[in-house]
C-alpha cells in the first residue's frame, strides 16, 4: 500500500480545491488478461462454453425464436463466457470516444485470437460460427469527416483482420453506423423505447439486420449436378464473350440503364442534343452500336418504354472507333445508307476513313487558322452528302432537313482514336471544345430537325473544359454512363437472363428491389465465398468491392469480363475449384470467383497501356525500379510527376491518402493491383477497408 500511495501522489491532478488520483486497472493490455484461465483456454474445447449452452437450452425449452443478451461492457468474468462463444452473434457497441473504441479494439483482438481455425468453421463442432459486429453509435454526420473517425475504424479493423486474408476487401468485421438521437437518452418502459426508436437510424439498421436473418424463399427447383452446372456456366460464358467487347457488334440487345431511360423519356417528342460522358468500358461504344442497329429514334424509345411513339427521326452514326469489327461496321454502314437513301442520295458513298483523315489534317493546321465550330458543321453537311450551299451553318442544315421532312440524329464515338493527345495538344483541345458545344447551338433552334449524341470519355472533359467542369458534367448528368450498386446487380441479372441461366427473367428487372436481386443472384454465386454459415465474405459485397476503385466507380466491361472468367474457370478447372461440391447451391464456385479477378485485372492493365501513353510509361518505369511493389507506396518509392499523378488518379489506378505526418500515400484498387503485381504491405489492409468503406458507403 505504501508503494501504491507513493506512485499515486506522483500522478495527482488538481482542479480547484480538489485533488484527483487515478489508479489504472493495468498499464498494458496483456496485464488485463494475465489470469490463469484465459478465453483461449476455453476455446480449445467446444464443451467449455457451458454458459451459452445453458442459455440456448433454456431458449429451446421456451420455444423462443431469438434470445437477446445484454452484457456489461469490457472483459469481465460475467460477460466473457458469452462474449467469446463463437456460436453466438455478438454486437459490440462503441462510440467515437477514444477510450471506448480502444477498449473494443482490445476485445476484438482477443476474439480474433480465439477464432476457430477456418477448417473448423463449418465442422460439426462449429455449425454456426459468427463474426462479431461493431455498432458505432452516437454519431453525427460531421463526425464522419473527422480524422478520428477514420482512425477508430482502422483500429477496429486492424484488431480483427487476419493479415493472411487474400483480398484487401474481405471485410469480415461489419461496422454499423447509428446516429445520435436525443430522445434515446431517457427511456422508461418497453413501450417508450419502441415509440422513441421508430424514427431513428438505429431502428433502420435493426430492420436491415432482420431482413438478412429471414432468408428469401424462392420456388424450389431440382438440385443440379456438376454436368448441369457446367452446361449452365458454358451458356453464361458464351453470352459474356458476346458482350465483353462492344466492337464486335455480336450483341443484339441492351440493358435499359438509368441513363438510357432518361434519354428516352427526356426526348420522346423531340430529337436529343446531349453529351454522354463515361469512362472506358462504361458502355459508350456499346450504346453507339445498339442505337445504330435500331436505326430510328422512335424504335429506341419503344425499346425502352415498351410503347409506340409517333416521332420519326433517323440515327446517323457519324464518327466511330477504329477498332470496330466487320459485323459492327456493317451495322453502322447500313444505318448511314438508310439515311442517305431517305434524302435521295443512293449513289453517294459515305467514307468514314475520309472523315477521319480530314479531321487529322485540320489538327495539323495553325491554331489561329482553324474555326472548329464551322468545321464540325461542315462535317455534318458532308456526312449527309448535302449539295454545296453558300453558307454552311446549323440553321441552313436544319432548314434543309425540314424541307425534306426528315429528322437526323448524329452519333459521335471513338474520339480517343483521333484525339489521343488531348491532354497536351492545344489544337485537339480546341477541336473538342467546339464539338461538345454543338448540342448547345442546336438547342437554340426551335423544333429542330437536327439531333446529336456525343459519347466521350470522362477524362477528356477534364482536359477540354477547364472552367466550370462540374457544372458542365451536371448539365448532362442524367445521361452519364456511370454504374452504381443497383445498376451492377441489374447488369449481372440481365446477363443471366440473356444466357437463360438461374431462372433469370428480363421482364423482372425493372420491378426487383436490391434485396430481390440479392436473393436471386445467390443461385449464381451463393451467399458467401464459402458455406452460408462460414466465416467468409458475402459474395456480392466482395465482388462489388473488388471491381470498384476508391471513388466507387465501376465499369460495365469489368462486370461482364468478371462473369466470363468466373464461368470459364468453373468449366476448365472444375476439379480444382470443386464445381461438383457447389453444384447444389450455386453455379459459380467460390474459388472460381476469387481466381477471376486476376485475368480481369491483367486485361484492364493491358488495355489501359494501349489507351493511355502516360500510364504505359509509368508501368515501364516502375518495372525498372528496385523498390518492392507494395500498397501503399510513396513518391520516394516510385517518383511520379504531378501531371501523371492526376492522370492515374482520374483513371482510378491510384488513390492519394495522407498519413498523420501529411505524407502522400498511394493505394491501388484490386482491379488494377493484381494486374500490376502489387502486394499489400504489412498493416495496409485495415486502411484499405476504411478507404473502400468511404467510397462505397457504410454498407459496403
Amino acid at each position: 500500500l505504501d508503494f501504491f500511495a507513493k506512485e499515486l501522489r506522483r500522478s495527482a491532478r488538481k482542479e480547484g480545491n480538489s485533488t484527483w488520483y487515478f489508479l489504472p486497472a493495468c498499464l498494458e493490455d496483456k496485464q488485463l488478461l494475465d489470469a490463469f484461465i484465459l478465453p483461449k483456454h476455453l476455446a480449445r474445447n467446444h464443451d467449455g462454453w457451458t454458459c451459452g449452452e445453458a442459455i440456448y437450452r433454456l431458449g429451446k425449452m421456451l420455444e423462443a425464436d431469438y434470445v437477446l443478451l445484454d452484457l456489461r461492457a469490457g472483459l469481465s468474468e460475467i460477460s466473457s463466457p458469452i462474449l467469446f462463444d463463437p456460436r453466438i452473434q455478438r454486437y459490440i457497441v462503441t462510440t467515437l470516444t477514444e477510450q471506448s473504441w480502444q477498449g473494443v479494439s482490445l476485445v476484438l483482438d482477443q476474439i480474433r485470437n480465439i477464432t476457430p481455425p477456418k477448417e473448423k468453421n463449418t465442422s460439426e463442432d462449429y455449425p454456426s460460427y459468427h463474426d462479431p459486429v461493431v455498432i458505432m453509435s452516437m454519431l453525427k454526420p460531421e463526425y464522419k469527416q473527422l480524422q478520428d473517425f477514420d482512425t477508430a475504424l482502422q483500429s477496429l479493423q486492424t484488431a480483427y483482420l487476419e493479415e493472411e486474408e487474400e483480398s484487401g476487401y474481405t471485410e469480415r468485421l461489419q461496422i454499423i453506423e447509428t446516429y445520435f438521437a436525443e430522445e434515446l437518452l431517457y427511456i422508461n418502459t418497453w413501450g417508450d423505447a419502441r415509440s422513441k426508436l421508430s424514427s431513428t437510424s438505429l431502428l433502420r439498421e435493426a430492420k436491415e439486420w432482420a431482413k438478412k436473418q429471414i432468408k428469401t424463399v424462392l420456388p424450389q427447383e431440382e438440385k443440379s449436378n456438376e454436368q448441369d452446372q457446367i452446361q449452365e456456366a458454358r451458356k453464361l460464358r458464351d453470352i459474356c464473350r458476346q458482350y465483353e467487347y462492344a466492337e464486335t457488334g455480336e450483341s443484339r440487345k441492351m440493358l435499359v440503364t438509368e441513363s438510357l431511360r432518361n434519354l428516352a423519356n427526356d426526348f420522346n417528342d423531340d430529337v436529343p442534343r446531349v453529351v454522354s460522358i463515361g469512362a472506358k468500358g462504361s458502355g459508350k461504344t456499346f450504346n453507339y452500336i445498339q442505337l445504330a442497329q435500331l436505326g430510328k429514334w422512335e424504335d429506341f424509345i419503344e425499346y425502352v418504354n415498351k410503347e409506340k411513339y409517333e416521332l420519326s427521326a433517323y440515327i446517323f452514326p457519324l464518327l466511330e472507333s477504329r477498332t470496330l469489327h466487320p459485323v459492327a461496321k456493317e451495322i453502322t454502314t447500313n444505318a448511314r445508307k438508310t439515311v442517305r437513301n431517305i434524302l435521295g442520295y443512293q449513289d453517294t458513298q459515305f467514307s468514314h476513313s475520309d472523315i477521319q483523315v480530314k479531321i487529322e489534317k485540320s489538327l495539323k493546321k495553325d491554331t489561329q487558322e482553324m474555326d472548329w465550330s464551322i468545321f464540325w458543321i461542315e462535317i455534318l453537311f458532308e456526312a449527309l452528302a448535302i449539295p454545296s450551299v453558300q453558307e454552311k451553318d446549323i440553321f441552313v442544315l436544319n432548314n434543309f432537313l425540314k424541307e425534306k421532312d426528315v429528322k437526323v440524329i448524329f452519333l459521335f464515338d471513338g474520339l480517343e482514336d483521333i484525339f489521343a493527345s488531348v491532354s497536351s495538344e492545344e489544337q485537339q483541345k480546341k477541336a473538342l471544345q467546339a464539338l461538345i458545344q454543338l448540342p448547345n447551338k442546336i438547342s437554340e433552334i426551335k423544333e429542330s430537325n437536327v439531333g446529336i449524341i456525343i459519347f466521350i470519355r470522362r477524362d477528356f472533359i477534364r482536359h477540354i473544359v477547364k472552367q466550370n467542369t462540374l457544372q458542365f458534367e451536371h448539365l448532362y448528368q442524367p445521361y452519364d454512363l456511370s454504374w452504381d450498386e443497383k445498376s451492377f446487380k441489374k447488369l449481372v441479372y440481365w446477363i443471366c437472363s440473356q444466357a437463360q441461366v438461374i431462372g433469370a427473367q428480363e421482364e423482372n428487372i425493372e420491378y426487383f428491389s436490391l434485396e430481390e436481386f440479392d436473393a436471386r443472384l445467390e443461385k449464381l454465386w451463393g451467399i458467401k465465398l464459402g458455406n452460408d454459415t462460414s466465416n467468409e465474405a458475402f459474395s456480392i459485397r466482395w465482388i462489388f468491392a473488388a471491381l470498384t476503385d476508391f471513388k466507387g466507380r465501376l465499369q460495365a466491361r469489368d462486370i461482364v469480363r468478371f462473369l466470363y472468367h468466373a464461368a470459364d474457370i468453373a468449366i476448365d478447372k472444375a476439379s480444382q475449384v470443386m464445381t461438383a461440391k457447389w453444384a447444389s447451391s450455386r453455379m459459380l464456385p467460390p474459388q472460381a470467383l476469387r481466381q477471376a479477378i486476376a485475368p480481369c485485372s491483367e486485361k484492364k492493365v493491358k488495355e489501359a497501356k494501349e489507351e493511355y501513353p502516360e500510364f504505359k510509361q509509368w508501368v515501364e518505369e516502375i518495372g525498372t525500379s528496385s523498390s518492392p511493389r507494395n500498397v501503399p507506396f510513396t513518391l520516394e518509392h516510385f517518383p511520379i510527376d504531378p501531371g501523371t499523378v492526376q492522370i492515374l488518379v482520374d483513371m482510378g489506378v491510384i488513390y492519394e491518402d495522407k498519413d498523420k505526418d501529411g505524407t502522400s500515400l498511394f493505394y491501388m484498387p484490386e482491379i488494377f493491383r493484381e494486374g500490376l503485381n502489387f502486394s499489400f504491405a504489412k498493416g495496409a489492409r485495415p486502411r484499405v477497408l476504411v478507404l473502400k468503406r468511404k467510397a462505397l458507403g457504410s454498407r459496403s
